[in-house]
C-alpha cells in the first residue's frame, strides 16, 4: 500500500516537471458509437491534458479503436440508462489534479489551452465554467457550463442533461468548447430526441416540478414538433413565480418562454405568442432570444414597424457582446444569428416599401452566412419583384455555382425565366426544383400554371391529377383544376366554383386571393373585387398589391375615379408598387 502511494507521488512529481509545475489534468469521457466525431475531439484535447479516460458503454463501431489510437485509457462499463452514473464511473479512473469533462461530439478551442493551464494553477476555486458554442442548422447557440473541476470536489447528478454538484467556489471563463451534436440529419436527431425524451419523462416522474428537467422536456417536445405538449408543460412551468427562483431557474423560465412562443406561432396563436414574449422581456429585457422571437411575432402580425426595433436592439447588443463577451448563466439559443436578423430586417423593409434598405440588409445577411440558401432566395425574390432580372439571375447562378442552391433557388430561377418569356427554361427549372424536393406544393402549383399558360393542358392535367390524389383538399390545386376547365372552354364551372366558395365564407384569407386572381383571369371583375375586399377585411395586414388589383378591376369596368383612388392608395402604402405605378401612368395618359 505504501509502495503504491510512493509510486503515485513519484509519478506526479515526474509529471509536474514535464508540465512546468502546473497541476495535472485528466480528460474524462463516456462514449458509445462515436466514430463520426471522436477523432476531432481527441485531437483537440491531446495537447491540453495529461491523460484521456474513456468509458465505453457498448460501442459496436470503430470508437474503441480510435480511442486507442490516441493512447486513451479505455474502460468498458454497461449502460444503465443514466449519464451521471456513467460519468461518475469515469471519474474513478482519473489520476489528475483536475478533470476536464468533454463529450465526443465536442472540441476544445486550441488557442485557449494556455488559458486553461493558467486557470487550473489556482487554489481559490474548484470549478471553472467554459463557454459552449452549439452549432445548429440555422446558426450558433451559446451557454456556460462547469466542465473543468478539481478531482474529488464534484460529481454528476441526473440521468440525462446531468448537472455538476460541486464544493467550493466556481470561476467564470471564456474557454471555448464547440458542440456539433445538434447539427445532424433529421433521422439522427429524431433518434436522439426519442432517447432523451424517455429519460427526461422518467426523471420528471421522480422529481415533479423540477424546472431544469421540465425545461429540457419542453425543449425536447418542441424538437419533436409536439406543440400541444410544449404548451401544456411550459404553461405549468411558467406558473412558478420568478421571485421564488434563482438565476439558474430564471434561465429555465426563459427557455420555456421561447419554446412556448414558438409553439403558439406554429399553432397560429400569434396574440398568445406576443403576450409570452412581452412577459419574458420584462424579466430579461436584453435577451437575444426573446428579442428575435418577439420580432418574428410582430412580422407574423404584419406590424413591421414594431418588429424592426427588436431586431436592431439585438444587433446593438450583439455588437457589444462580440467586442467583450459577458459571462451570463442565461443560455442564448440565438447567440450567432446575426444573418437571420439581417434577413428579417430585409423582409421588414421590403414590406414597408423601403427597397434600397431591404437590399442592403439582405446583402449583409449573405455576407454573414453565404451558405444559407434562404439569404439568397429573399434577395432574388425582391429583385424579381422590382424587374431587376439581371441582378436576380446573377445572384441565382452565384448560389448554384457555390453549390448551395436548393429547391427554392431553382423555383426562383423558373420565375426569372418566366418573366423573360423563356417558358421552356422556366419549366425545366421548376422540374429541377421538384427533383430536389418533390413534396413542395408551391413549386408543383407554379409548374402547372406555366404549363397552362403555354397550353400544355394534358401534361398540366396529369401532374394535377397526381397531386390531387395526394392532397385532395388543397385549395391551390382545386383552383388550378378550374383554370384547366376554363382553358378547355367551360367558364361557367369556374364562375360557379368561385361564387360557391365566396358564399361559404371561408376563414382562410389566402383563399380570397386565389379567387380574386381566378376572377381577373376570366374577366369577372365584380366577383374579383368582392374576393379581394374580403381578403383585406380578414387579413391582419394591408397589402398594397391587392389594393392595386382592386383598382385594376375598377379600371377594366371603366370606373375611372375608384380606380384612380385605388392606385393612389396603394402607392401611399408602397411607393414602389409596380402594378400601381404602371396602371396609374396608363390611366392618366388615357384621361
Amino acid at each position: 500500500m505504501n509502495n503504491t502511494r510512493q509510486q503515485t507521488m513519484t509519478d506526479k512529481g515526474r509529471q509536474a516537471v514535464l508540465n512546468n509545475n502546473r497541476p495535472t489534468l485528466s480528460a474524462c469521457m463516456i462514449v458509445k458509437n462515436e466514430e463520426k466525431f471522436l477523432s476531432q475531439c481527441l485531437a483537440s484535447i491531446k495537447g491540453a491534458v495529461d491523460e484521456i479516460i474513456i468509458v465505453d458503454t457498448g460501442s459496436t463501431d470503430k470508437t474503441v479503436d480510435i480511442a486507442h489510437s490516441f493512447s486513451a485509457n479505455v474502460y468498458h462499463h454497461p449502460w444503465n440508462n443514466s449519464f451521471s452514473e456513467a460519468r461518475n464511473h469515469s471519474l474513478e479512473y482519473a489520476r489528475g489534479d483536475w478533470i476536464l469533462q468533454i463529450d465526443a461530439d465536442e472540441t476544445l478551442e486550441q488557442t485557449d489551452i494556455p488559458l486553461l493551464h493558467t486557470l487550473i494553477n489556482n487554489d481559490s476555486y474548484n470549478v471553472i465554467y467554459v463557454a459552449i458554442y452549439n452549432e445548429l442548422p440555422g446558426g450558433c447557440a451559446k451557454h456556460y457550463f462547469q466542465r473543468i473541476f478539481r478531482r474529488g470536489k464534484a460529481h454528476f447528478e441526473g440521468i440525462v442533461h446531468n448537472q455538476l454538484i460541486f464544493e467550493g467556489k466556481a470561476l467564470q471563463s471564456e474557454i471555448r468548447f464547440y458542440h456539433y451534436g445538434y447539427n445532424l440529419s433529421e433521422q439522427e436527431m429524431q433518434k436522439k430526441y426519442t432517447r432523451t425524451g424517455d429519460l427526461l419523462r422518467q426523471q420528471l416522474a421522480g422529481n415533479p416540478g423540477n424546472l431544469f428537467i421540465m425545461a429540457n422536456l419542453v425543449r425536447n417536445y418542441r424538437n419533436e414538433y409536439a406543440f400541444d405538449k410544449v404548451i401544456d408543460f411550459a404553461e405549468n412551468g411558467l406558473k412558478i413565480s420568478a421571485s421564488q427562483t434563482d438565476l439558474v431557474s430564471k434561465n429555465q423560465r426563459q427557455r420555456m418562454s421561447i419554446d412556448l412562443a414558438h409553439a403558439f406561432i406554429n399553432k397560429n396563436l400569434i396574440d398568445k405568442a406576443e403576450l409570452v414574449c412581452k412577459k419574458a422581456l420584462i424579466e430579461n429585457p436584453d435577451s437575444f432570444d426573446i428579442l428575435l422571437v418577439m420580432g418574428e411575432v410582430f412580422m407574423k402580425k404584419g406590424v413591421f414597424h414594431d418588429a424592426l426595433p427588436c431586431f436592431k436592439k439585438y444587433l446593438i447588443l450583439k455588437e457589444k457582446e462580440n467586442k467583450e463577451p459577458t459571462f451570463f448563466l442565461l443560455s442564448s439559443d440565438f447567440y450567432q444569428y446575426e444573418h437571420t436578423v439581417y434577413n428579417h430586417i430585409g423582409e421588414c423593409y421590403k414590406h414597408l416599401g423601403l427597397i434600397h434598405e431591404a437590399i442592403v440588409a439582405y446583402k449583409k445577411a449573405i455576407e454573414l452566412n453565404s451558405r444559407d440558401p434562404l439569404n439568397y432566395a429573399n434577395l432574388i425574390n425582391l429583385y424579381i419583384s422590382q424587374d431587376r432580372l439581371i441582378d436576380a439571375k446573377d445572384l441565382t447562378f452565384a448560389a448554384i455555382k457555390s453549390g448551395i442552391a436548393n429547391h427554392l433557388i431553382y423555383h426562383l430561377l423558373g420565375k426569372i425565366y418566366a418573366a423573360e418569356g423563356k417558358m421552356n427554361d422556366a419549366i425545366d427549372a421548376c422540374k429541377q426544383s421538384l427533383r430536389m424536393d418533390n413534396t413542395n406544393i408551391p413549386t408543383h402549383a407554379y409548374l402547372i400554371n406555366l404549363l397552362i399558360q403555354i397550353n400544355h393542358l394534358d401534361e398540366a392535367s396529369k401532374i394535377l391529377k397526381d397531386m390531387l390524389s395526394l392532397y385532395p383538399e388543397e385549395f391551390t390545386f382545386l383552383c388550378l383544376l378550374e383554370r384547366i376547365t376554363y382553358k378547355q372552354g367551360n367558364k361557367e364551372s369556374l364562375v360557379s366554383f368561385v361564387r360557391n366558395i365566396l358564399q361559404s365564407n371561408p376563414s382562410d384569407h389566402n383563399i380570397y386571393l386565389h379567387l380574386g386572381s381566378l376572377c381577373m383571369e376570366v374577366e369577372e371583375y365584380a366577383d374579383a373585387i368582392e374576393a379581394f375586399e374580403r381578403y383585406l377585411r380578414t387579413s391582419s395586414k394591408v397589402d398594397a398589391s391587392v389594393i392595386a388589383d382592386i383598382a385594376v378591376c375598377y379600371a377594366k369596368q371603366g370606373m375611372r375615379e375608384p380606380a384612380l383612388f385605388g392606385f393612389q392608395t396603394a402607392l401611399k402604402l408602397d411607393p414602389n408598387c409596380k402594378c400601381a405605378l404602371q396602371n396609374l401612368a396608363a390611366l392618366k395618359a388615357n384621361a
